[in-house]
């Protein structure tokens, strides 16, 4: 019974600590794949010498994105049309990423109808819109296990470096 007891006390105590572990991994293995997805889109725009972009496959980051050449010049990943680097699934439930700046100033997103969101690198590797300005944000990824969340802030910089910071923390 003894036994019983410290058990059930060393399951309780770890219970939250598995928590935080689990989303901090969640969090951090999101962050990479989308570091990943940043440097590839990147190095094919300079290989290639042309416009690479790195879109959302659906309406959201965490419903997956891909690393395309977009080939009907749209903005935005059209399966049967457009050529394909490399694609990524969806994230768990718990995964989110957003944008940290207020609401008003949508990095990644285009200002004409429709709005698409979007990272494109030109063919000599800088981060632009189609209108040619700079391209620079961030995209919070955050997951969250019970009480516990993670976040972590992709900071794209206008020459195309890229970072990470812990939090929410400024990108300046």
């Amino acid at each position: 019974m003894v036994v019983l007891v410290v058990v059930g006390i060393l399951v309780a105590s770890a219970v939250p600590g598995f928590g935080r572990l689990l989303s901090s991994q969640r969090a951090v293995s999101a962050t990479n794949d989308l570091l990943h997805a940043i440097a590839l889109a990147r190095s094919e725009a300079m290989r290639r010498g042309r416009r690479v972009y790195l879109a959302p496959t659906a309406v959201e980051w965490h419903d997956g994105w891909a690393v395309f050449v977009d080939r009907n010049d749209n903005r935005s990943f059209d399966a049967a049309i457009d050529e394909v680097v490399t694609r990524h699934d969806a994230l768990p439930a718990s995964t989110t990423i957003s944008n940290p700046s207020n609401a008003n100033r949508r990095p990644f997103t285009d200002v004409g109808s429709p709005q698409r969101t979007y990272i494109m690198f030109d063919g000599t590797g800088y981060p632009r819109q189609r209108n040619g300005a700079f391209n620079i944000g961030s995209l919070a990824v955050a997951d969250r296990v019970g009480s516990t969340l993670t976040v972590r802030t992709i900071c794209l910089a206008s020459y195309g470096r890229v970072r990470v910071v812990a939090d929410r923390a400024s990108c300046s």
